[in-house]
């Protein structure tokens, strides 16, 4: 159940585009989770599929300084927005990458998308109503 006051909220956060700030998102999304009242398996869902985002956008990003995520608490769904701070490097989202994220990720969260080159993401878990 969303607990009132939060419909309509934004969170956002701003990390260094290094793995070893990869904690810090993972904690977010646990936080956020767990204030919107979601059980332990589907916060544990959101940090997985955060983590594969990150792993996603730091294969990717280049020379990105920052990755920002942002969370859209909103009609009964959070959704997720993550994305670095500098276009696609060249490299391309190959076949074994896009495989990986798709049977970690599409099981644990509603719905996905991912950019072209896998330089965004965009994350959707339906709330308990």
């Amino acid at each position: 159940m969303v607990r009132s006051g939060l419909d309509d909220d934004e969170v956002r956060l701003v990390i260094p585009a290094t793995p070893a700030y990869s904690r810090v998102a993972r904690v977010a999304v646990s936080g956020i989770a767990a204030r919107l009242g979601l059980r332990l398996s589907e916060i544990e869902d959101l940090r997985i599929a955060v983590d594969e985002t990150l792993i996603l956008l730091l294969r990717s990003a280049g020379a990105a300084d920052t990755i920002a995520l942002t969370f859209h608490i909103q009609a009964g769904r959070l959704t997720i927005d993550a994305g670095a701070n500098a276009g696609p490097s060249g490299h391309q989202l190959d076949d074994t990458v896009r495989s990986r994220f798709e049977h970690l990720v599409g099981p644990v969260v509603d719905e996905y998308q991912l950019g072209e080159h896998g330089e965004r993401v965009r994350l959707v878990k339906t709330l308990p109503t």
